[in-house]
């Protein structure tokens, strides 16, 4: 998926909001005022860091190669 695909995916969802308080490079979505995804615009391949449940990664992890654990 393109960072604009996966735009307009995240902002078709109900009371989400598109801000770059991290500048211009970085798009940030949330949702009630809070971060659920972040993507930046320079990155190719596209990637998304997403917030959710940590169990719930792990399952991810192990079905989708794709997702990953990124620690920096």
């Amino acid at each position: 998926m393109d960072v604009e695909s996966f735009r307009e995916y995240c902002l078709a969802k109900p009371g989400i909001t598109e801000e770059t308080p991290f500048g211009e490079d970085v798009l940030v979505f949330k949702v009630a005022g809070k971060i659920f995804a972040l993507a930046p615009l320079d990155e190719v391949p596209a990637t998304a860091n997403l917030k959710y449940d940590p169990d719930f990664a792990l399952e991810l992890r192990d079905r989708f190669e794709q997702v990953q654990q990124v620690i920096t």
